[in-house]
């Protein structure tokens, strides 16, 4: 950038400031000169900006680089012009301090464009890896949030099958077994995907699929459950244990504080270009106070965090009551689920 800025000045200096009947030995010792002067000196100043980088400082100290370094180049550059102009030139043409001054002006003039490209495009630069820098610590700080919020899940989700099993040990033992035997199962699937930040549906739905078998040993009679899945979107990709809260809410706050139990739906679908996950449960949806919905605790919170982290806000959580039964509903764009 600075080698092609000098060599096109230098030429424009060149053919301006010596004259047509000069020898070729005197344009090329003052193209040479003006080349070898200006790189150095802007080189210079370039590493000198990089140093102290004025434009982190006052306005006025950010202005004053560039006109100081334009001041001293454009001095050399005078120094360069009486050097290369004939003493009957500078007799002739040079009698008062106001001529000399004035072809000092004319040369700051010269190097002026430089001073202004250079730090029109070292702040565009420098605006650009900032920009990229903060969009990095914005990812990695999601990332981390993300990381956090699941592992603050993973323990709370399994106290609650623990908690099935501890019930069903008084009851049966041989399904106790059974039900840790699941619950390995349900671990190992949890792990799997809980260390990605996205996986398909078809992988939540096994560990779905994992924890209701659970329930069902414990709850018997009084769950039962069904799904219903769009096959063309089983390989879509969503946040992991997010379906998994949804039934977990939905049998913990529904379906075990009826005495005769109820159903559980699974239904996952297309509709107006988002992916629907729904979870149909029997019961009612609760209001804490006229200002504050019941949001089932811990899980949903959480869930709700989740996605307005890794969607940048435009998946949603909405849980609504609809003809006896409580009906929570996650809502992706399809564009953001490749």
């Amino acid at each position: 950038m600075q080698v092609s800025s000098w060599l096109l000045i230098a030429m424009m200096a060149s053919k301006y400031t010596i004259k047509e009947d000069a020898t070729y030995n005197l344009l090329f010792q003052y193209f040479s000169s003006v080349f070898i002067f200006g790189l150095f000196t802007t080189h210079t100043y370039k590493l000198f900006v990089d140093k102290y980088e004025p434009e982190e400082s006052s306005i006025q100290t950010f202005l004053l680089f560039p006109l100081i370094g334009n001041i001293i180049l454009g001095f050399l550059f005078f120094i360069l012009d009486i050097k290369f102009t004939s003493s009957e030139i500078l007799k002739s043409n040079y009698t008062a301090f106001g001529d000399y001054f004035g072809l000092f002006v004319d040369d700051i003039w010269v190097t002026t464009p430089w001073f202004f490209f250079f730090h029109i495009l070292r702040y565009v630069t420098q605006k650009q890896m900032i920009n990229e820098k903060m969009i990095s610590m914005e990812k990695m700080l999601i990332k981390s949030e993300l990381d956090a919020l699941k592992t603050q899940l993973h323990p709370h989700f399994f106290f609650n099958a623990l908690n099935s099993i501890k019930a069903l040990m008084v009851i049966d033992h041989h399904e106790a077994r059974e039900a840790v035997d699941q619950l390995s199962d349900l671990l190992r699937l949890s792990l799997n995907i809980g260390e990605s930040q996205t996986v398909r549906v078809e992988e939540e739905l096994k560990l779905t699929k994992a924890y209701l078998f659970l329930e069902k040993i414990r709850f018997d009679k009084r769950l039962m459950y069904y799904f219903d899945i769009d096959e063309k979107l089983i390989n879509k990709m969503i946040i992991p244990i997010s379906l998994s809260t949804l039934i977990e809410n939905a049998i913990k706050h529904g379906i075990a504080k009826l005495k005769n139990g109820g159903e559980v739906n699974v239904k996952i679908f297309e509709e107006d270009d988002n992916l629907m996950m729904q979870v149909i449960n029997t019961g009612n949806f609760v209001k804490q106070d006229e200002t504050k919905r019941y949001d089932g605790g811990i899980g949903l919170v959480n869930l709700k965090k989740r996605l307005e982290l890794q969607y940048s806000g435009e998946a949603s959580l909405k849980i609504e009551e609809i003809e006896d039964k409580v009906v929570s509903t996650i809502i992706i764009p399809l564009a953001k689920t490749w």
